[in-house]
């Protein structure tokens, strides 16, 4: 990681990107369609007086995506710049790009909201969800879309077994996968073995993009127009290699629903160029069609430090990912005379550095210890999280035990503190009181004497970790508890962690907002839970795999199959808190610092932008700030 004096050093040997910015304009306003008026992008319009383009009115679906700016309507043109590290840096460009079938909301305490589909419904008793699509909506290239690229996405790509391995757990209800049926061209009913408490956010509004995302793999619909002479199953000169090309995000022929388009790119290249799209389905309050940005240019840099040169410089007009909190008082330094400011988003992680005791653990004496609450109790007064948070976080996070973050609808407040205090006498009292004793040497044994020595694993490399790691060594160090930590490669680490061969692993947990959507940090819920992995293989593979768990994992198993099986939101978040209350009150997972900020560089012309916002992944921040109504301020 650069320090300050290396990064200012090279800042000012970085060349400042010049670009050639259209100039910013009012919207073109055209003709009706029925009782609205519409307007377009003078681009476009151009481009309609040209011939080349049909009249907005007929690029429109008949009841388009309706968006209100968070502060004002914006203006339109301008180039929107951001760094990018490479093709496997899929979300620099997938996350500003979120339009799935149904949406995650503005604000995370209301429902899924309409997307690609305009309404939805289930059955009564839950097993049939029926979509009804926007009349009228066309991909980028002006083909119309419809159902049947859902069907395409269903019959050629997740339940072809050469593309997809096996069909989506959310896709899948009491081991029976969907059924899928034709209404019309714009409404299909999927059909379940059971009520499908997943379908809505799991599959629709954090899976139900455009396949394939890049290396998720995840989707929901495809562009069968496009797509199928590409397909064996659909066309003799068809192969999967060339299918696999073709559907690649990073392919400029490959039509898309998104806002941006991707049209310049290569492999090698340094720049890579998205231009609006012109078919795309959303509105402002206003009339005005979105997005208001022209471009957004990715340009290529070669990591994280190169990310932050950029912001530092004042290169980038809106960035979040990749913006090192390390370096945030270097870009305070630099903020004023480079034309940005910055603001802080707290992220979903319920905690920056989080310990995972293994409590399916091979070893006996080891696993039998692990599943004493007491022990894990323990563990947790002996931390220190206030020095933990200024020293590896700059004081921005907040000291906090693990569980879901103040945001989500599953929130508890009383449990957030839950033996997070600093308390050393309490942790020994606890110790004594599962039957460890203490050798000559002032350290813990087991009660038959053998050596108690805790060993810690990681791959995380993420701001602060190695530092709250060499402090949570020092204070189990201090009340007689023996450790050793080392970071790994993810190679060597997650393959280790997923076979239950770690005693103690180490990462961030994320998912703080909607932990429902993949609760691996919950229970364990398959082989990433590494609280105790055998046991969610166990879960995962209905019993056929794994150890079988103890009663207490066994009951969060029992409410998520409940979770699951209800398509009532209200119950479902009742269900929700039941599991987040039963994992935090258990220790299952131990935090320390939580909701550390995601640093953001803002130029100060680049407008409606969220100041306060609790950033995720899941969510695909900042894809539910809108960002095809960001713009640049006219004159600024």
């Amino acid at each position: 990681m650069l320090n300050k004096r290396t990064l200012l050093t090279l800042t000012t040997l970085v060349l400042v990107v010049a670009l050639a910015v259209p100039a910013l304009a009012p919207a073109v306003p055209v003709a009706a369609q029925g009782d609205e008026t519409y307007s377009e992008a003078p681009m476009l319009a151009e481009k309609v007086a040209a011939g080349e383009l049909p009249p907005v009115e007929e690029r429109l679906p008949e009841n388009p995506r309706v968006v209100e700016p968070l502060d004002s309507v914006g203006v339109y043109g301008g180039i929107w710049n951001r760094a990018w590290r490479g093709v496997n840096d899929f979300h620099a460009f997938g996350r500003i790009t979120y339009d799935p079938v149904l949406r995650w909301p503005r604000d995370p305490s209301e429902p899924v909201q309409p997307g690609l589909a305009e309404s939805w419904e289930f059955s009564e008793d839950g097993t049939a969800l029926t979509l009804h699509f926007r009349a009228g909506l066309k991909w980028s290239d002006g083909e119309p879309f419809t159902v049947d690229d859902v069907i395409f996405w269903w019959e050629a790509i997740e339940t072809d077994t050469n593309i997809t391995a096996a069909v989506h757990g959310e896709w899948m209800v009491g081991g029976e996968p969907m059924q899928l049926e034709k209404v019309d061209d714009n409404t299909i009913t999927l059909s379940f073995a059971g009520p499908n408490g997943l379908a809505e956010t799991v599959g629709l509004a954090f899976h139900g993009n455009e396949w394939p995302l890049g290396f998720e793999r995840f989707g929901f619909f495809a562009p069968k127009h496009y797509l199928e002479q590409f397909h064996p199953e659909y066309s003799d000169t068809g192969t999967y290699e060339l299918f696999e090309e073709k559907a690649f995000d990073y392919n400029v022929d490959r039509p898309v629903m998104t806002a941006w388009k991707i049209t310049e790119y290569e492999p090698g290249t340094t720049l890579m160029i998205a231009e609006r799209n012109p078919y795309y389905f959303a509105v402002d309050t206003e009339g005005n069609q979105l997005p208001y940005i022209d471009y957004v240019y990715f340009h290529m840099v070669e990591d994280v430090a190169g990310v932050n040169l950029m912001g530092v410089a004042g290169d980038l007009d809106m960035q979040a990912r990749a913006i090192d909190l390390a370096q945030y008082p270097v870009y305070q330094e630099n903020a004023e005379a480079n034309g940005y400011h910055m603001l802080m988003w707290p992220q979903a992680a319920a905690s920056a550095a989080t310990l995972f005791f293994n409590m399916s653990y091979a070893e006996d004496n080891y696993r039998n210890l692990f599943q004493d609450l007491r022990f894990r109790q323990a563990a947790s007064v002996a931390i220190d999280r206030d020095a933990i948070n200024e020293i590896a976080f700059l004081g921005q996070g907040v000291p906090r035990t693990e569980t879901v973050v103040p945001d989500s609808p599953y929130y508890i407040p009383e449990l957030e503190a839950e033996y997070a205090q600093y308390d050393p006498a309490l942790a020994t009292q606890l110790l004594d009181e599962t039957g460890l004793v203490k050798g000559d040497d002032g350290y813990y044994q087991f009660a038959d004497g053998s050596d108690l020595l805790l060993y810690i694993e990681t791959s995380a490399t993420a701001t602060g970790m190695e530092d709250t790691l060499e402090l949570i060594s020092q204070y189990w160090d201090e009340i007689g508890l023996k450790n050793e930590f080392t970071i790994e490669t993810r190679d060597v680490f997650w393959p280790k962690a997923g076979a239950n061969e770690v005693m103690i692993s180490t990462w961030s947990t994320d998912r703080g907002l909607v932990p429902m959507v993949d609760p691996i940090y919950l229970f364990p819920f398959d082989e990433r839970s590494w609280m105790a992995p055998a046991y969610g293989i166990w879960y995962k593979t209905g019993g056929a795999e794994g150890l079988e768990p103890t009663d207490e994992f066994k009951q969060a198993m029992d409410l998520y199959d409940q979770y699951k099986a209800t398509t009532d939101s209200a119950a479902q978040v009742e269900i929700g808190k039941e599991i987040v209350r039963l994992s935090t009150e258990q220790f299952w997972t131990l935090g320390t610092v939580g909701m550390v900020p995601n640093p953001v560089v803002v130029k100060d012309n680049f407008m409606n932008v969220e100041e306060h916002h609790t950033a995720d992944w899941i969510i695909m921040t900042p894809g539910t700030m809108e960002p095809a109504t960001f713009y640049f301020a006219a004159g600024e």
